[in-house]
């Protein structure tokens, strides 16, 4: 079982699923089509990412509130890319 986030309603399952549900565990072959199809974002945990405590399993705005909490300033970065890599890197100043 794999997790999406919709980024408009669906039919999963014979049942109307929505965005604000937040992620849904959906079959692989499930998943694979969802994503194809750009109905869904991509919610795969990059395993490789432990080493920051999860920066990327969390949602935009949860980095953000995460940022404005570590008192960390996001200057222009909009994007989940650009908005964990100016907390790493205010991380990095911090330490």
């Amino acid at each position: 079982m794999k997790e999406v986030t919709l980024s408009a309603p669906r039919i999963i399952n014979g049942a109307v699923r929505y965005p604000v549900e937040g992620p849904i565990p959906v079959t692989d072959e499930e998943y694979d089509r969802l994503v194809e199809a750009g109905a869904a974002e991509d919610d795969e945990v990059d395993e490789a990412d432990d080493g920051d405590n999860g920066l990327e399993q969390l949602r935009v705005d949860e980095l953000k509130a995460l940022a404005a909490e570590e008192g960390i300033d996001l200057g222009d970065a909009t994007k989940k890319a650009d908005i964990i890599e100016t907390i790493r890197a205010g991380r990095a100043d911090a330490a």
